[in-house]
């Protein structure tokens, strides 16, 4: 079966405040053409040196978002976004941003399902390209941290992506969550896109003093304390599907679709973002197909 690559029907605006700078900014997500990919452009630097190209960059390290640079200026939050292009299957875009953070909106990647499905996505005549590791990758740190993709050995016409995650939050409220599936634009849509960002209250003052969550409010963002949650939940299991969200944003910065299966236990941004480092570190171990 082939495979071709997809854009927008026609461009669309989003704009709203980030949720760790707290600063207004937009995006407007226009259609491009075949081959083109995903481009990040910021209407401050003009010179095609300064654009952030998807799947030609790494993300920086950073606990709480993912955040992308250029040479001169920095773009943060983009996972969410980057979940839903992915999923839609989206090659080709042009993002331009007006400020340095993703609007966090409803703090899930629902607005932007809502409004590709509103939009309409247009099939390009390209053929669309798949990636993933030649062999089993494995990452894990000493807190208990891990994530493995193991490719379809054996079958190069299996496209599909399978998703393991538990999650463990230390907390009275959720403790241990867990969330497997094969990730399918439907899945997607209805069981992990509306999964908001999520905290804790007794972190805000932490988080605040170090510049972070500037624009988290009960509006975007789902909040517990010790006792209680402060708003309602979308789901009883909102919190782990919200990491697999996440998760599935900092895997799409590949550039290509991943295929195969992941586990992973208790990523952060920063974790996840060792994935993509070892794409852009070590090609010849990956299989673009």
């Amino acid at each position: 079966m082939d495979f071709f690559q997809k854009s927008l029907v026609r461009q669309v605006e989003f704009e709203g405040i980030g949720v760790h700078s707290g600063s207004f900014s937009s995006i407007c997500i226009k259609p491009a053409s075949a081959n083109h990919g995903i481009v990040f452009k910021n209407s401050l630097f003009k010179d095609v040196a300064e654009f952030i190209c998807i799947g030609k960059v790494g993300p920086l390290v950073a606990m709480h978002a993912t955040v992308l640079k250029a040479s001169s200026w920095k773009l943060s939050t983009v996972e969410h976004l980057m979940a839903a292009c992915s999923l839609f299957g989206l090659d080709n875009l042009e993002i331009e941003v007006t400020g340095f953070e993703i609007p966090i909106l409803d703090g899930s990647a629902l607005p932007f399902v809502q409004a590709f499905n509103t939009i309409g996505i247009v099939e390009q005549k390209a053929k669309k390209n798949f990636i993933t590791p030649l062999k089993r990758l494995y990452f894990e740190d000493k807190e208990g941290r891990f994530l493995e993709i193991t490719p379809h050995y054996q079958d190069l016409q299996d496209h599909s992506l399978y998703v393991e995650y538990v999650a463990d939050f230390s907390h009275p409220l959720i403790g241990v969550l867990s969330y497997k599936g094969l990730i399918t634009q439907e899945l997607f849509e209805n069981e992990i896109a509306p999964a908001r960002t999520f905290g804790f209250l007794e972190q805000l003052t932490y988080l605040r003093h170090h510049k972070l969550a500037q624009g988290s409010t009960l509006g975007n963002t789902a909040v517990m304390s010790e006792e209680t949650y402060l708003n309602d939940l979308r789901f009883p299991d909102e919190c782990v599907r919200h990491k697999v969200l996440d998760l599935l944003g900092d895997l799409a910065l590949l550039g290509n679709q991943l295929v195969g299966t992941v586990r992973a236990a208790k990523t952060s941004h920063s974790f996840n973002r060792l994935v993509t480092e070892h794409f852009l570190n070590n090609p010849n171990e990956w299989r673009i197909f």
